[in-house]
């Protein structure tokens, strides 16, 4: 993967003295005294519920309360010799993840893996390079691992894990690119996709890794088709995209790629994605012709191939189904006088000194830069209606992801706990943006809840 894509409730606890002390007082009021005096701090981990961490324009990582307002700085150093970037809440919410540069004269000299808690205590130094830097933190589910890619040498990444609180804790378990991995339930294998599509690379693979030990991938015999990330479903099922002859399909099976059902059959790229619930499967295809990383109209299929569906019969560049696997969050994009002809570059792979740095090519017309409109949209299964809940120009960082949203996906999500809001960051200047929350009922109006460029929500 070349960086390779959200989104997404507080529980206090209360001493036994201040409880028979203060028990109705505190049932009341509670709440109120412990934001007023930074218990959150001292409550540690478990008070990471319901909460958004995201990077700051001082390229400084936040974790924020979207209800209160209340703010945590995991680091308080960036700006010209450091900066931070690439948030990623572990799925028990005990820790967070994120990258540390060093910078000298504007050239990063030195890059870090971290984990700390939500409360910023903690801090773990994981992994430590001059040279192969971290940029995609993956981690396993039951949050004793965090997986990451780094540049390998000029053709390959390196996809590495570390312990989650264990310094310099780092194992490389294999090489490739683009690379892309789906973590199995039980955090013990790993199913890769490294090489993109047979058709364009003999060496493209897909296969399975052991944490635990070094042995060699175990290769299937199928062959991957024209897409980006697996999935690995809670009850076992591995969803990609395999190839026979010309036929290209979306398929779900088990790890060893037996039992595989065939969902639908494409050309062109696949894009696709797991309800958490495993019922059914969005997926998007992109025109063969088409220069976008990922451009169509949204469809959902049950799980067992039957009932596809029409989400919309827009254009799309990134979805993103919601906890509770009932709606399926969408980008359309308006340019400028009615402008399609334009290219959207993936980001390169190296760390620039500030994290509004890190995009690909502007987009320009006639010599001038277009402003991008981007629009979230809601699709609700229940219903079978479609809401616009946002529309903003996003942030270079927030463009970064886009890209490799199936990937992201996987590790991160926009969406809150709750499926009732998504957060995002709209750009302001070129280096600076604002953290906005957008109700999807339209009750309530979009609030800014922090001022940043990359922001996510808790699992939990």
């Amino acid at each position: 993967m070349n960086t390779c894509s959200s989104i997404l409730v507080l529980g206090a606890a209360l001493s036994v003295c201040l409880a028979l002390a203060l028990c109705g007082a505190l049932f009341v009021g509670g709440y109120v005294f412990f934001a007023e005096n930074n218990v959150w701090a001292i409550l540690g981990a478990s008070a990471a519920f319901n909460r958004i961490v995201y990077v700051g324009n001082d390229a400084n990582i936040y974790v924020t309360d979207p209800s209160t307002g209340n703010q945590i700085a995991l680091t308080q150093d960036g700006g010209a010799a450091h900066a931070y970037n690439y948030p990623t809440w572990s799925p028990d919410n005990h820790r967070v993840a994120f990258v540390g540069y060093t910078f000298e004269n504007g050239d990063p000299t030195q890059g870090a893996l971290y984990t700390v808690a939500p409360n910023g205590e903690k801090l773990t130094p994981v992994f430590k390079t001059t040279e192969n830097f971290p940029f995609y933190l993956y981690w396993s589910p039951d949050s004793q691992f965090v997986g990451f890619l780094s540049n390998k040498d000029a053709q390959n990444l390196a996809l590495r894990v570390a312990h989650t609180d264990q310094p310099d804790s780092t194992q490389e378990l294999d090489t490739g690119a683009p690379f892309y991995w789906a973590w199995s339930p039980d955090s013990a294998q790993l199913f890769t996709h490294v090489g993109g599509a047979r058709t364009e690379n003999n060496d493209a693979r897909l296969a399975l890794l052991n944490v635990q030990n070094k042995r060699e991938p175990y290769a299937l015999q199928a062959l991957p088709g024209a897409f980006q990330a697996p999935q690995w479903s809670r009850d076992g099922k591995i969803l990609y995209s395999t190839q026979e002859g010309e036929t290209q399909a979306i398929a779900l099976g088990d790890a060893q790629g037996n039992e595989l059902q065939k969902l639908t059959k494409y050309r062109g790229r696949a894009s696709f994605a797991l309800a958490p619930d495993g019922a059914q499967v969005a997926y998007l295809v992109t025109a063969p012709d088409v220069q976008i990383p990922h451009y169509g109209p949204v469809r959902v299929v049950n799980a067992n191939g039957e009932n596809i569906r029409a989400v919309t019969p827009k254009n799309v560049l990134a979805f993103l189904w919601s906890p509770d696997s009932k709606k399926i969050a969408f980008l359309t994009i308006e340019l400028p006088g009615n402008q399609q002809n334009f290219q959207f570059r993936p980001p390169p792979l190296i760390a620039a000194r500030a994290p509004e740095q890190f995009s690909g090519a502007a987009l320009t017309q006639q010599g001038g830069e277009l402003r991008l409109q981007l629009q979230w949209n809601v699709w609700d299964s229940t219903t079978d209606e479609t809401r616009r809940v946002a529309t903003f120009a996003p942030s270079n960082s927030f463009l970064n992801v886009l890209p490799y949203f199936d990937q992201y996906a996987n590790s991160s999500t926009f969406w809150s706990p709750d499926s009732q809001a998504l957060v995002y960051t709209a750009r302001e200047t070129g280096t600076s943006g604002t953290v906005w929350v957008a109700d999807i009922t339209g009750k309530n109006p979009v609030k800014q809840v922090g001022e940043g460029v990359l922001a996510f929500w808790s699992w939990k």
